[in-house]
């Protein structure tokens, strides 16, 4: 079901930076269908039963955004655009919402944190490229497996993991930041140090700026429910050891973290790669004066 909407508000304010304060989502639920996606259970409050085909699509987005940026208080902060579902998901191809959202924030030169697995991004590149003249852009692609196959379970209907790496080159000096969110990392299944040097390898030469690492979190007992189906139809010989780790919690354990991050801190010492990314926090607006 695709059901079209006029939304009343698209800016949204949390309370913890993820990674900046405020996000836009011009759509809700998501046709690229990461089974681990956190904000499945955003659609039970509906009563929309599937997150991945049961889509909100808010057609009069930029039109919200206008009217929302137009409000002082919205100048000075980053949004992140696709904090809960990919806005370069299948249906973007037909709504054509992020064209026009794209021009509202160079209207106003806010800046923005936008993440994908899509490569219909390069779609736009042009107007981010005209965007990032005025303000400050940060670009993102999210890499659960770097294993075409398991991308494949989990990811059914991303751009393939190293084309998705691949891409944030072209955005590379052009772009504040191009980063690689390795998340969520998959215990037992994406966790090698040969596929996650594989990541770190093909950011290294794609010119990424950042790579931030997190081992898989399944907070919604639904959603843990239906992870630990995946596993167990996909990876039997590991599921045992899966289910271990999280039937009791929603993260792994910190005997788990501790053997992952030594691993990741081993590849960003090889590599020269860190997590140094840094959200914009205040935007300077210069006085009337500066503009004679």
């Amino acid at each position: 079901m695709v059901k079209e909407i006029f939304a009343k508000t698209v800016i949204h304010k949390h309370n913890k930076a993820f990674p900046v304060l405020h996000d836009l989502n011009p759509y809700r639920g998501c046709t690229i269908g990461c089974k681990y996606c956190f904000a499945q259970y955003s659609h039970f409050y509906l009563d929309l039963d599937n997150f991945f085909r049961d889509i909100i699509v808010k057609t009069n987005a930029a039109e919200r955004l206008d009217i929302e940026l137009n409000k002082k208080k919205k100048k000075k902060e980053q949004i992140k655009i696709g904090g809960v579902t990919d806005a370069y998901q299948h249906l973007e191809k037909k709504y054509l919402l992020m064209p026009k959202i794209l021009k509202i924030f160079k209207k106003y030169r806010v800046p923005i944190f936008l993440s994908t697995k899509s490569d219909l991004i390069l779609r736009d590149f042009e107007l981010i490229k005209q965007l990032s003249k005025v303000t400050d852009v940060d670009i993102a692609v999210s890499i659960s497996c770097f294993d075409e196959k398991n991308a494949k379970i989990f990811e059914p209907n991303a751009t393939s993991p190293s084309k998705r790496i691949e891409l944030l080159e072209k955005f590379s000096g052009i772009c504040r930041s191009v980063s690689v969110l390795n998340m969520p990392i998959i215990p037992y299944i994406s966790d090698s140090y040969e596929e996650l040097d594989q990541i770190f390898e093909l950011s290294k030469k794609s010119k990424v700026d950042s790579i931030i690492s997190y081992p898989l979190h399944l907070r919604n007992l639904r959603v843990k429910a239906d992870f630990f189906e995946i596993v167990r139809q996909n990876f039997p010989e590991k599921a045992r050891e899966f289910i271990n780790l999280y039937e009791n919690s929603s993260s792994p354990s910190k005997e788990y973290g501790e053997g992952l991050y030594e691993k990741i801190f081993s590849l960003r010492k090889k590599y020269n790669l860190f997590d140094n990314y840094k959200p914009i926090t205040k935007i300077k607006i210069p006085n009337q004066l500066e503009l004679f």
